[in-house]
């Protein structure tokens, strides 16, 4: 006989909240559970598997959307191995992006907190509507 699990049994064993489970389920990342006479969820053992790769792939950067993607491959018997590897050049390239526009923003503010200590050494007040100093930016 088959190891079923309450959904609070689960959220314990995976660290995942029960609405995050019941939410999984929603979207179709987690099968349909097969329910007790009293109503209750019942998941199998290999849900502890599934919710375990969820929050791997979350963890490197993987959407929700694209983790479904990557299970659906799976469980039609194709191997999910190269849209993986896809997704991650994919993810890859935005973190590059996100990483060079940090470094120009970061280039911004420090030589805007230049100009500003410089600016308001002696100021008690600001100009402006709001503050001068941001409203000058180009």
């Amino acid at each position: 006989m088959e190891c079923k699990l309450h959904v609070g049994s689960v959220a314990r064993k995976t660290g995942v909240g029960v609405q995050t489970l019941h939410y999984y389920e929603r979207i179709n990342l987690l099968p349909k559970p097969a329910r007790s006479e009293a109503n209750y969820r019942l998941y199998s053992a290999d849900v502890l598997t599934r919710v375990t790769f969820i929050k791997k792939a979350q963890a490197v950067g993987f959407t929700l959307t694209e983790i479904k993607e990557i299970l659906e491959l799976k469980s039609h018997g194709r191997a999910p191995c190269r849209k993986v590897t896809e997704l991650g050049e994919k993810h890859l390239r935005n973190i590059n992006a996100q990483l060079a526009q940090l470094r120009r923003y970061r280039r911004a503010v420090a030589q805007s907190l230049t100009s500003w200590r410089e600016k308001t050494a002696h100021r008690r007040n600001c100009a402006g509507e709001f503050c001068d100093l941001i409203e000058r930016l180009p």
